[in-house]
């Protein structure tokens, strides 16, 4: 008689620069792998997310990796970590989402030969924004490393627009057959749904992190034309500032214009349905995104 073979679940690990996008962007896909089978890690910087991550029976990692920080020694730990936490985690699957995690994450695959390689880049972000000759700079850099690093046979790349998918192929980057386009992380509709709209004074929300290049300006500048106008409305910001992006708003900045009477500033907001049924407009002048989420939720909304 043959001794039962042992069952040995593949591991999926996550690997995130901060846990609440994990939360927020990838939590429903991580639950349906466990589901499906998969014992679930996240790799991830853990601030106010981490109790929601292990309530989920998934194995939760702290990392150092910062998408701030620019000092090379830092940047050099952070990859030894994770090849640290590669080797001694052998994933089947790895997937890395957005930029740092994906340069990074790749290295360290790479060195220690994880069977597959998953790289979700949700929009380009600062570096294929900005002018500025940091940004600049590195914009080559980056372009000549994913040359090197992204065509891989046991590796694809998740993409959220054909912009992203041109700009990838423009590069020299990726090879088509490498790349699955999907548009955007999905709303759950049982929480986003419609609700009666609200009577009274026109509400226009601007929902993001309060990031110049979310166009968190060109938003205020138009407040400003159509209040001189005479148009009698409510001009409303609601997110935090993302002291880790250089394209942050200042807290000070966002206060005088909060205190100006020009737009309001709500601050970060936990449960967006609750915005959305008091807006009656929602905006974002973003220069460039994967697809953002807030606007199929607020579609979703109604």
């Amino acid at each position: 008689m043959h001794e039962a073979t042992t069952y040995k679940k593949p591991t999926l690990l996550f690997v995130v620069t901060e846990d609440w996008y994990f939360c927020s962007h990838r939590l429903p896909i991580a639950c349906s792998a466990r589901d499906a089978g998969f014992k679930v890690i996240v790799a991830t910087r853990v601030q106010c997310h981490g109790e929601q991550i292990l309530k989920e029976g998934f194995k939760l990692i702290p990392i150092r990796l910062r998408r701030s920080n620019k000092n090379p020694l830092k940047e050099l730990l952070s990859l030894i970590e994770l090849i640290n936490i590669y080797r001694l985690e052998r994933p089947d699957i790895v997937h890395h989402v957005a930029m740092k995690p994906v340069l990074y994450g790749s290295v360290a695959a790479l060195v220690t030969r994880v069977p597959g390689i998953i790289n979700a880049l949700a929009g380009m972000g600062y570096m294929f924004i900005s002018n500025h000759w940091k940004a600049v700079l590195l914009r080559k850099f980056v372009s000549q490393t994913f040359r090197i690093l992204l065509n891989r046979p046991n590796m694809r790349i998740i993409l959220q627009n054909p912009d992203d998918q041109h700009l990838m192929a423009r590069l020299g980057a990726l090879k088509p057959k490498d790349i699955v386009l999907i548009r955007g992380s999905g709303v759950n509709i049982q929480i986003f749904s419609p609700v009666p709209e609200l009577a009274g004074i026109l509400t226009v929300v601007l929902p993001s992190r309060m990031l110049w290049d979310k166009g968190v300006g060109e938003f205020v500048e138009a407040a400003c034309l159509l209040r001189n106008k005479g148009l009698d409305a409510r001009f409303v910001l609601v997110g935090d500032t993302d002291t880790e992006n250089p394209a942050a708003v200042t807290s000070t900045q966002l206060d005088a214009w909060n205190s100006g009477g020009i737009v309001e500033w709500w601050g970060m907001r936990d449960y967006m349905p609750t915005v959305f049924a008091q807006a009656h407009v929602i905006c974002l002048p973003s220069y460039r995104e994967g697809l953002p989420k807030v606007l199929i939720e607020a579609a979703a909304c109604g």
